[in-house]
């Protein structure tokens, strides 16, 4: 059998996949988030007040910034290993790392409120 000639395929940067494993993890929490704000601003047959609709959207404003930087880090960590430079953890990624703990936190909020 003849085999065309071709472009080579890219070698493979790791052979776990663990950065699209990563980048998949980020897209399920980003879902999740964004499920549960939908369900706090589903009314449930009633209107809400701007108290009961603002975690609902914070929650949603999360999970589109999760989403985004999940795709955001990927692209950094492919640009970095394809370049053999380091890919540790700077100081967005703590901060971001921190800022996680606000979902829970509405979600408690909104739930004693």
């Amino acid at each position: 059998m003849n085999r065309v000639p071709g472009p080579e395929p890219e070698p493979v940067l790791d052979s776990g996949l663990q950065v699209e494993r990563t980048r998949l993890a980020w897209s399920r929490t980003a879902l999740s988030l964004a499920v549960i704000g939908a369900l706090m601003l589903h009314p449930f047959g009633r209107h809400l007040s701007l108290h009961e609709t603002i975690p609902g959207c914070v929650m949603l404003i999360f999970a589109g910034s999760t989403w985004w930087y999940g795709g955001r880090r990927y692209r950094t960590v492919i640009a970095k290993v394809r370049a053999g430079r380091s890919i540790a953890s700077d100081r967005r990624v703590l901060a971001f790392a921190w800022l996680c703990l606000v979902p829970p936190l509405i979600g408690l909020w909104a739930v004693l409120s």
